[in-house]
Formats: structure tokens, sequence, C-alpha cells
């Protein structure tokens, strides 16, 4: 085995140009007829006066190193985790379909130190990052939006086709975004065709006190993948979800979900919320597929309203009480 492929499966990059390994996957450029260049920013020790081509020549924030990438040519832009974290004043488009972000740092499932935030208070309505992209992959980060502002969210997609992987979407971080009805983690807005693997959906470190969204549905979603995700929430309020779907149009065909967990911490066990989804009456195109071992936390069933179009798999289920966790006999 050659040096550099003893370097890869002991999972390190290296220092040298467009070389990266991330949780077995590679990126490079030179290969495969030059398409697609590697970029990389670097919050803590990186400078805006470089050329990005390098971890030694990294640039200093986000928005530059995603504008040295090339739409349509799976050009990826790498952020190196450090001790300082990334920051956007408001919205980030990533309007760039084909291109990448990916997170090099320890691959934590929560809070992963390849962060980005909100440098202080993001405009009314606008997520954190908006994905209007399709055909991009994200991969070992975490989006935190601790705006003191009542209607803003983490992470709104409206493109199609895109990987999610191991990335932390973390909206309502401040007391007043929790209790703005329309706050949010994250929203798909009109997106179909999105696949989440092992991502951490919401925050239970602030107490919600409205009934808003960790996921949020809405604009005829259509056949959106959870695998292995984890959906937190922080609720003393029993009617509060962390699954809306906005209206009877905020989806068609399939939602899915497989081996997924749904948490609501409630201090002191004081209480457990009714459901984990708000389904609107009249929604009858869109079916939602939960299978594996998807479980509730603290929550009591899957809908509390049973509407129609919600599919419970797995060896004998019973629609009522199929994927409850139990505290065991003391």
């Amino acid at each position: 085995m050659s040096f550099m492929k003893t370097l890869l499966k002991a999972g390190l990059s290296t220092d040298g140009y467009n070389l990266t390994a991330y949780r077995g996957s590679i990126t490079a450029a030179n290969i495969i007829g030059h398409q697609g260049n590697t970029y990389y920013f670097d919050p803590t020790n990186g400078s805006n006066n470089n050329n990005g081509k390098s971890p030694k020549h990294a640039v200093a924030d986000i928005a530059t190193g995603y504008g040295l990438l090339t739409a349509g040519q799976n050009d990826t832009l790498v952020y190196l985790a450090g001790t300082t974290s990334a920051s956007i004043t408001d919205t980030l488009d990533w309007a760039k379909a084909y291109t990448h972000l990916v997170g090099m740092g320890a691959p934590t499932e929560v809070g992963q130190r390849a962060r980005i935030f909100n440098s202080g208070n993001s405009s009314a309505s606008t997520p954190l990052l908006k994905v209007s992209a399709s055909g991009c992959s994200f991969g070992n980060l975490y989006l935190f939006q601790g705006s003191a502002v009542a209607t803003v969210g983490a992470l709104e997609v409206t493109g199609g086709r895109n990987c999610f992987e191991n990335v932390h979407i973390a909206g309502m971080g401040h007391a007043t975004a929790s209790a703005g009805v329309n706050a949010y983690s994250l929203k798909l807005n009109a997106a179909a065709e999105n696949t989440f693997v092992g991502c951490t959906i919401g925050v239970d470190t602030i107490k919600r006190t409205a009934a808003n969204k960790q996921l949020w549905l809405d604009g005829d979603c259509k056949r959106n993948i959870f695998k292995n995700c984890r959906f937190l929430s922080h609720a003393e309020v029993n009617t509060y979800t962390l699954v809306t779907f906005q209206d009877a149009g905020a989806a068609d065909r399939f939602m899915e979900f497989e081996n997924c967990k749904f948490y609501n911490f409630w201090a002191n066990h004081g209480g457990t919320l009714l459901g984990a989804f708000t389904i609107p009456a009249g929604m009858t195109t869109n079916d939602i597929l939960i299978h594996g071992n998807c479980t509730l936390y603290g929550i009591l069933e899957w809908d509390s309203a049973d509407r129609a179009g919600t599919w419970i798999g797995g060896p004998a289920p019973a629609a009522a009480t199929s994927g409850i966790a139990v505290k065991p006999a003391t």
C-alpha cells in the first residue's frame, strides 16, 4: 500500500493541493478530466488575501470561499474547523448547482466544530443558509441560528436532489425566536428529492414558548428522505410538535423517515407531547412512511389527529404504540 493510500485509510487529509478525505469520500482536483476544484476556508487561520487552493492558503470566511466555486463542475469548499466559528451576517444563498460544502473536523453528531453562526441579528423571515441550488452535498457541519428575531430559521431548502450528511441544523437558539410561531430549524419549501443522513434537527437547550417548527414543510414538497436522523425539542406545552406540514398543499407523494429518533425534553419529566407531527385536514396526496427503528421519546404518538396517510412499517406494527419508547419498570 502506498503512503498516500495509508493516509487515506487512516482518515487523514493531505496538506497538498486539492485532496481531502471525509468519511470515506475523497474530493480531488486534477482527476476525471480536471472537473471539480477543491477550495479551503479557515476562519481561525485563513486570510482573504489567499487563493484558497490549499489548507495553507485558505481564505478566512465562507462567503469568500463560496465565491471561488463554479456552478456545474462539482467544486468543493472545505471548512477547516478550529477555535473560531464562521459567521454569516444574513442569509447565504447557496445557488450554484453541483457545488459542495464539507466540514473538516471531528465528525461528532451534535454541535460539530465546523460551525456556522449568525453575526448579529438576521433580517426577519430569513434563514441562516438557503439552498436554492440542486445536486449539492453538505457534510459534517453545524448551522446555528441564534438571532433575537422571531421569524428566522437555520436552513431553508428550495432546491432538489441535495444531500445533507451529519449536519446539525439548529434554529431557535434564542428566547425571542423560540417564542415566534414562524421560527424553525429546517424548512423544506417546494423542495423535492433531498436526502438527510445522520442529521440532527433542532435544539433542546432553549424552551419553545410557541408552536413553532423544527422541521417545516410547505409548497408541495415531494419524496424527501430522512435516514438515521434525530429531531430535538424542548417544549412544555403538550400540543407542540416537531414536524409541521403547513397546509393541505404542503407535500405530495411521500415523506420517508427511517431509523429516526424524535425527542422532546420536558423539565423534570413533567409531561409529554401529544404527537410528533402536525398534519392538516385535507392533505390527501401525501404519505408519511415511518419504518426501521423510528422511536418517540417524550411523545405519545406520531399524529394525535390520526390523519390518513401515516404508515408504520416494521415487524408486527401497531399504529397506536409502534415506536413509542417506554420507561423500564423499577
